[in-house]
């Protein structure tokens, strides 16, 4: 029912056609609405009065151009099947649930002479599901919209976008961003997977433990990498495989303005890997899901990869660095990570011409003052200690580190914290560099890059209080933040596939 105050767009289409394939709509409109108040708030109630109006437009006009399409179809296929016509049976009600708000148009329903069969030509053509039709830029909203909101703020958000209470549920908001996480997931990994099974080589040398098929002489295999890194470096010559900087037989550096941004190794690739934690709901039957992550760095070059399994991870990595040419010596390779197992033992396998790993610097301080903090007899002592092992580490003098732990023995609390930050450093001495000649150089010694993309895919969107969630929705939601940051989230909604890596993405 029309009321005095509220807003009364009108909108008549008066012609609809289509001339060397250009959809022409001609028709008019009226709007009336009350003439808010003379004060600070008339452009503001204006405004909201007109969105609504122009949202009513938006809808006569999507539901006058489906049914033009729609004929236009018929007039096409007008010869029907086996070429013996069809003969129209009634029309059949269909919704569109967009941006602008639901539409309704009257789908006519052809019967083919030539079997008998009642079809729905337009249904068949345009590939729409049987009950409603959520269009893309619906569910584009619908995902952006999450990837700041909950689902069922997300759902007020574009009700009131579309100027239509109730437009879509919290449920259905919920499977649509399940259903685009899950298809964006499975083409991440498909791209992937592709470049791998383009170059054997690169198979063998980044995904050394998921090789499948039959098992052959090592010798044999030995002959065949030989043969293909021939074949490679025939067309692509290889780089000098030079350590990065910090490490022994590293080339020296100039300082740099510390003030400017990190960079990445001349002539490598800096793989930045970690994990992110979030709350599991209940019915999964987890405590914890676990979102795996990494940032690929290369120059001017920046790639963002989430996945839900550290093999899944891996495999989109290898892809990436078998598109940079790694496998090959093109370029060197160069981790920087936390020092977790499941990175370690990657890092271990990866069978590539150069290769070396740097141990956060920010995450060895913190296990170096949570082990001390136990050890040591106080505040002042610790302090007094730390400072002395720090200092060692900060300049890559490891075997110094190791030797005032092992002199200050006999002053300690708890030998058995000394003895697990001794053997901390230990097993992670390979992966200890002189920190200090790297930031003086102006190179990566922490794996924040990392830590602020856990921030923008999970921790800022899925750890508040309260939080839970499923592997399925928070997966979805890492794989939508990834693709955005990686320019791909567009091209992925316009064709539903994603573009090849390209050379250059921002940093």
């Amino acid at each position: 029912m029309r009321t005095k105050d509220s807003a009364q767009p009108m909108a008549r289409i008066t012609e609809v056609k289509v001339e060397e394939g250009q959809l022409q709509l001609c028709g008019e409109f009226a709007f009336t609405c009350s003439l808010p108040q003379q004060d600070e708030r008339l452009p503001e109630q204006l405004e909201a009065a007109i969105e609504a109006g122009g949202q009513e437009i938006k809808r006569r006009l999507f539901q006058a151009s489906l049914e033009r399409a729609e004929m236009d179809l018929l007039l096409t296929g007008r010869q029907g099947k086996n070429g013996q016509g069809f003969q129209r049976r009634g029309y059949k009600p269909y919704s569109f649930k967009a941006v602008f708000g639901t539409v309704s148009m009257r789908r006519q329903q052809v019967q083919q002479k030539a079997d008998g069969s009642v079809v729905l030509p337009s249904a068949q053509a345009w590939q729409t599901p049987d009950r409603m039709c959520i269009t893309p830029g619906l569910r584009a909203a619908v995902c952006d919209g999450m990837l700041e909101q909950s689902v069922r703020q997300t759902a007020r958000r574009v009700a009131a976008a579309a100027g239509e209470e109730n437009l879509l549920c919290a449920t259905e908001c919920l499977k649509i961003v399940h259903g685009e996480g899950t298809a964006l997931q499975a083409a991440q990994q498909q791209r992937a997977a592709a470049v791998l099974a383009a170059d054997p080589a690169a198979q063998r040398q980044l995904l050394p433990a998921a090789v499948d098929g039959p098992t052959v002489d090592a010798g044999e295999t030995a002959c065949a990498a030989d043969l293909a890194l021939a074949d490679d470096g025939a067309n692509e010559p290889a780089v000098a495989t030079l350590a990065p900087l910090g490490f022994p037989g590293a080339a020296a550096a100039e300082a740099v303005d510390l003030d400017q941004p990190r960079q990445v190794d001349p002539g490598m690739v800096l793989v930045q890997a970690d994990e992110v934690k979030v709350h599991a709901q209940p019915s999964t039957g987890q405590q914890e899901i676990l979102v795996y992550t990494a940032v690929v760095l290369a120059a001017c070059q920046r790639w963002c990869v989430t996945a839900a399994s550290s093999a899944a991870l891996i495999e989109q990595v290898a892809g990436l660095l078998a598109h940079l040419g790694v496998h090959r010596g093109q370029r060197s390779l160069l981790f920087l990570a936390d020092g977790a197992r499941w990175i370690r033992n990657w890092f271990d396998q990866l069978d590539v011409p150069a290769k070396a790993m740097i141990l956060c610097w920010y995450h060895l301080v913190k296990k170096c003052q949570q082990q001390l903090s136990m050890a040591c007899k106080g505040r002042k002592h610790r302090e007094e200690i730390q400072a002395e092992v720090l200092g060692h580490l900060w300049e890559g003098r490891v075997a110094e580190a190791l030797a005032v732990l092992q002199a200050r023995r006999r002053e300690m609390r708890t030998a058995l914290a000394l003895d697990q930050l001794v053997e901390y450093i230990t097993r992670r001495r390979a992966y200890l560099p002189n920190y200090k000649s790297r930031q003086q150089a102006g190179l990566w010694i922490a794996s924040n890059r990392v830590e602020k993309f856990n921030d923008w895919a999970v921790s800022e969107r899925c750890k508040h209080q309260g939080m839970a969630w499923t592997a399925e929705g928070v997966n979805a939601l890492a794989a939508m933040e990834a693709a955005r940051r990686n320019g791909d989230l567009k091209p992925w909604r316009q064709t539903q596939t994603l573009p090849a890596w390209t050379e250059c993405q921002a940093a």
